[in-house]
């Protein structure tokens, strides 16, 4: 073993296995082209995307949590030789370790339990937003995608729902029209299609956060919506999270305010319900009573859980607040407020955009990581894993 430390890197994850000799070779050369550029922040960023503390850091990579600390704080820099064992446990070139400047984020994560979301799962949240805008800014630059989705109408944040109701339900009608779906039509299941037809970039990460079942940010132009894709995920909630996160873009983007807060997200809540659910078409179907064959048989015609649909009732005075107070006690003794009768005959939709690109640009994984200055893992967890496709041919 050389002096510089194991061959082995981690990228995000201890499970990633040894690279090859040829993968790594001229990473010192590489180390000493970027020591007199390196950049403390990026070295952060690296890090925090991966949900990773300094000390963790510096003992998996072979060197000081002294020299980790002061070089992410600007005081020092990294010597040549630490940057290439830190690339290598990072999995990454030298150069992610080098001076350059990132995106801004025009409008900061979202996150619906923001108290139950640990300041470092939200770092890497955040993290994880601007590598994936990254990476769709050098898939934009080889395939032509749609012009990113801009429309808001914007709502005071500080308002309680109850004051800004009608105004809600207005920006979820102006927002169909603006992604040219129907007034008073079901979505069902395209909605992940039509928001990335829209300008809307959505991708499903596995990692997120077991608090976190959705969020949105703007980096730059680019809106983008980040699904959680653990196994816990069900397609009737990833309706409503996709809902609820396009309000937070239409309603709240580029206003000041505090993510996470009950009146912002009260308004997404109902953004959510009046989107999936148009008031003039839902009034007419939902049950002035709690049955629930009739709530099971319009959740699989509207895309939305039974759950959001008591809800909806109860927003548009279908029914009143003693029946839906009922109606989630029931919920609870069946069981329902994890998992709902059909919530799990449909599959996940897929995002499709980001591989699709990939394919059409005809970049490869390797190539792509070394062009966003990321982990080959944090690329896949971006674009999906590509599956081989099925090709079916008549025997001779």
């Amino acid at each position: 073993m050389s002096d510089d430390g194991p061959e082995a890197g981690v990228g995000c994850e201890d499970k990633l296995t040894v690279r090859s000799e040829t993968r790594i070779e001229g990473v010192e050369a590489a180390a000493r082209r970027v020591a007199p550029v390196f950049s403390g922040p990026r070295l952060v960023a690296l890090r925090e995307l991966c949900g990773m503390t300094q000390a963790a850091v510096a003992g998996e990579a072979g060197i000081t949590a002294s020299a980790l600390s002061q070089a992410e704080r600007g005081h020092t820099a990294l010597s040549a030789r630490n940057i290439a064992k830190v690339a290598r446990f990072f999995q990454v070139t030298p150069d992610a370790l080098a001076e350059r400047r990132e995106a801004d984020l025009e409008m900061k994560p979202q996150f619906r339990h923001l108290r139950r979301t640990s300041v470092r799962e939200q770092r890497k949240a955040e993290r994880f937003v601007l590598a994936t805008a990254r990476v769709a800014a050098i898939l934009r630059d080889r395939v032509e995608f749609p012009e990113p989705f801009t429309f808001t109408h914007p709502i005071n944040p500080l308002f309680g729902i109850q004051d800004v109701a009608e105004e809600v339900e207005r920006a979820a009608e102006l927002t169909r029209s603006e992604l040219g779906l129907p007034r008073n039509e079901p979505i069902g299941s395209r909605l992940i299609g039509q928001l990335e037809a829209g300008g809307v970039t959505v991708v499903r990460d596995p990692e997120t956060d077991r608090d976190i079942d959705a969020y949105s940010a703007v980096v730059g132009r680019l809106p983008v919506i980040v699904l959680d894709g653990g196994e816990g995920s069900v397609w009737d909630r990833d309706n409503f999270n996709l809902a609820h996160e396009l309000g937070h873009l239409v309603m709240h983007r580029g206003i000041a305010h505090t993510p996470g807060t009950r009146t912002v997200e009260a308004q997404a809540h109902r953004f959510a319900g009046a989107f999936l659910g148009p008031a003039e078409a839902l009034r007419k179907v939902l049950p002035r009573r709690l049955d629930w064959n009739r709530y099971l048989e319009l959740k699989r015609e509207w895309g939305m859980s039974m759950a959001a649909l008591i809800r909806r009732a109860k927003d548009l005075g279908v029914i009143n607040d003693a029946m839906y107070t009922r109606a989630m006690k029931q919920q609870s003794s069946y069981g329902w407020r994890k998992v709902e009768p059909g919530s799990t005959d449909r599959l996940l939709p897929v995002p499709r955009f980001m591989p699709h690109a990939m394919s059409r640009a005809e970049i490869s994984t390797p190539h792509l990581s070394k062009r966003a200055h990321l982990p080959e893992d944090v690329v896949l967890r971006i674009v999906g894993e590509r599956k081989p496709s099925l090709t079916v041919g008549l025997a001779s």
